[in-house]
C-alpha cells in the first residue's frame, strides 16, 4: 500500500446527534428524504471522494443507524457517548488521523444536497492555499440561527462565533458557516485536545478550531457557496418537508426533461432511485418507491402506489392500485383497486382486475382474473381464466400451500381451491365448487352440495316469523 501524503484525503461524517428538534424518536440521520435515509446521501457523496478512510460517529441509537446503511465494512464506525458537541465528535476520531499528513473532510449526516463539486471545490482551495482550516460559507439575508464568519480588517476568516455567543455588531454578518470543513490532519491532531467548551452551551465547538489556527498566524481559507440550500442541513420536520418540495420537483423536472409525462407533478411523488423511460404517463396522485422501474409506453393512473417493483412496456396500472416487490411484464394490465404483493411476477398481456389480490404467485401470458378474486402462493400458466369470486385457499393455519393452474384452464365463479392442488391443462371447474382433490388435463371438476328446493316454503317462514317478533 503506498505512503499516503499530502493531498490524500481522510472524511468524517458527524450523525451522532439526537435531532431533538425533530421530536421524534427517530435518529435524525435515519429520516427520509426522496425515499431515502439522509444519511445515505452523505455517504454517496463520500463515496465519490477520492479518500482512503471514512470514519462514521454514530451516538443516538448506533446500533439502528447501522442496521440501516448497506456496505458497513467500507467505513470506520466510532461511538460518540455521551455527545458533548461537533468537536468532541471529532475528537473520538483523532486515532484515524494521528500522523496522517493529508487532509480531513468533515461533513453532517443530514446534508442532503450538497454536490460532489461543491466538496471537491473546497478541497481544491484547501490544498491550493496550504490553509489550516478551510470552511464552505455562503451569504443570507436572514442568517439568524446560523454561526457566522467573522473577519478581521483584512478581510481574513478569524473566527466562527454561533448565534448565541454574538459580540455587539456581530448580529449584522450575513456570511455563514455552512458545516463542511477541510482540515490539515496535523493542525487537527495538535488543537483538538485543546478545545474548550467554555460557550453558552457548554458544549466543545468544532468551529473554534478556526480561531485557534488564526489566533497562532496559520492560513484560513473560506470557499463560498452561491446557492446556500446546496448545503443546508435538516433540523426539524417542517425543513424536512420544505427539503421533500424541492428534491420532489428536482426529480420530477428530469424525468419530464427525459420524456416522462406528468399530468400534475404537484401530486405526483418518486423516489431518487425510481427509474422511468421515456412516453410513460404518470397520472396524478402517482406514487413510486424504492428500485421501481417502469418502461416506455406504459401509464401510471390515479392513486397508484407502486414500490420495489418492475413494470415492462406498454402496461395499464388502473386507479387505485398498489403493486409491491413485483414484476409486471409487457402488456399486462392491473387494477383499478387490485394489490399485487411481494413476489408476483405477471407475465405478457395477462389481467388482473378491481378487487383482485395476489400474493407471491406467477400469472402466465394471456391470463387473467378480472374481479373479487385471491390468488396466493399459485403457478398459473397461459391463457387461464379466473372466474370472479375464486379464492386460492392457501393456509391451514400452519403452514402455506401451492396451488397450480395449468394452462388453458377455466375456473368458475365462487370457486374455493383447497391447496395443495392441481388443476391440469385445458379442464373446467363448475361455479361454487370447493376443490379439494387435484382435476386431470381435459376434465370437468365440480364439488357441490346438493341442492334441495321446497315449494311455497317461503310465505310460512315470513309468517312464522313476524309472530315471533311480535311475542318477543
Amino acid at each position: 500500500m503506498a505512503t499516503p501524503d499530502e493531498n490524500s484525503l481522510r472524511i468524517v461524517i458527524l450523525a451522532a446527534g439526537k435531532g431533538t428538534r425533530m421530536r421524534s424518536s427517530l435518529p435524525k440521520v435515519l429520516h427520509t428524504l426522496g425515499g431515502k435515509p439522509l444519511i445515505s446521501y452523505t455517504l454517496s457523496l463520500a463515496a465519490d471522494l477520492d479518500a482512503q478512510k471514512i470514519v462514521l460517529v454514530l451516538g443516538h441509537r448506533a446500533q439502528l443507524v447501522q442496521s440501516c446503511m448497506q456496505d458497513n465494512d467500507k467505513y470506520e464506525i466510532v461511538i460518540q457517548d455521551p455527545q458533548q458537541g461537533t468537536g468532541h465528535a471529532l475528537l473520538q476520531c483523532l486515532d484515524f488521523f494521528s500522523g496522517f499528513p493529508g487532509a480531513v473532510l468533515v461533513l453532517s449526516g443530514d446534508v442532503p444536497m450538497l454536490l460532489p463539486e461543491t466538496v471537491s471545490g473546497l478541497l481544491a482551495s484547501h490544498r491550493q492555499s496550504g490553509a489550516a482550516v478551510s470552511v464552505l460559507t455562503s451569504n443570507l439575508k436572514d442568517p439568524a440561527g446560523y454561526g457566522r464568519i467573522i473577519r478581521d480588517e483584512n478581510t481574513k476568516p478569524v473566527a466562527i462565533r454561533e448565534q448565541r455567543d454574538l459580540l455587539p455588531g456581530e448580529n449584522e454578518v450575513t456570511e455563514i458557516n455552512m458545516g463542511v470543513y477541510a482540515f490539515d490532519a496535523r493542525f487537527l491532531a495538535g488543537e483538538l485536545p485543546r478545545l474548550s467548551n467554555d460557550n453558552a452551551q457548554g458544549e466543545y465547538y468544532l468551529t473554534d478550531l478556526v480561531l485557534a489556527a488564526s489566533g497562532t498566524g496559520m492560513t484560513v481559507t473560506t470557499h463560498t457557496l452561491k446557492d446556500p440550500d446546496q448545503a443546508l442541513g435538516i433540523n426539524t420536520l417542517a425543513e424536512l418537508a420544505a427539503m421533500e418540495v424541492v428534491m420532489r420537483n428536482e426529480i420530477l423536472t428530469k424525468l419530464m426533461d427525459s420524456g416522462v409525462r406528468i399530468m400534475d407533478p404537484a401530486t405526483t411523488y418518486v423516489d431518487e432511485s425510481v427509474k422511468v423511460q421515456p412516453d410513460v404517463v404518470l397520472h396524478p396522485m402517482t406514487v413510486l418507491h424504492g428500485e421501481t422501474s417502469i418502461g416506455t409506453g406504459s401509464v401510471i393512473h390515479p392513486g397508484a402506489v407502486i414500490s420495489d417493483s418492475i413494470i415492462g412496456e406498454d402496461v395499464i396500472v388502473r386507479p387505485y392500485s398498489v403493486i409491491d416487490n413485483s414484476i409486471i411484464e409487457k402488456g399486462a394490465a392491473v387494477g383499478p383497486f387490485a394489490h399485487i404483493r411481494p413476489g408476483t411476477h405477471l407475465k405478457e398481456d395477462s389481467r388482473i382486475g378491481n378487487f383482485v389480490e395476489v400474493k407471491k404467485s406467477t400469472v402466465g401470458r394471456g391470463s387473467k382474473a378480472s374481479h373479487l378474486t385471491y390468488i396466493g402462493d399459485s403457478d398459473l400458466g397461459e391463457g387461464v381464466n379466473i372466474g370472479a369470486g375464486t379464492v386460492t385457499c392457501n393456509y391451514d393455519g400452519f403452514s402455506k400451500h401451492k396451488t397450480v393452474i395449468e394452462d388453458g384452464v377455466f375456473i368458475g365463479s365462487g370457486t374455493m381451491l383447497v391447496a395443495p392442488v392441481r388443476i391440469g391443462h385445458n379442464s373446467i371447474v363448475g361455479a361454487g365448487s370447493t376443490i379439494t382433490r387435484d382435476v386431470p388435463a381435459e376434465a370437468l371438476g365440480i364439488a357441490r352440495g346438493k341442492q334441495t328446493v321446497k315449494e311455497n316454503w317461503a310465505p310460512e317462514f315470513r309468517k312464522k316469523a313476524a309472530k315471533d317478533k311480535e311475542d318477543t
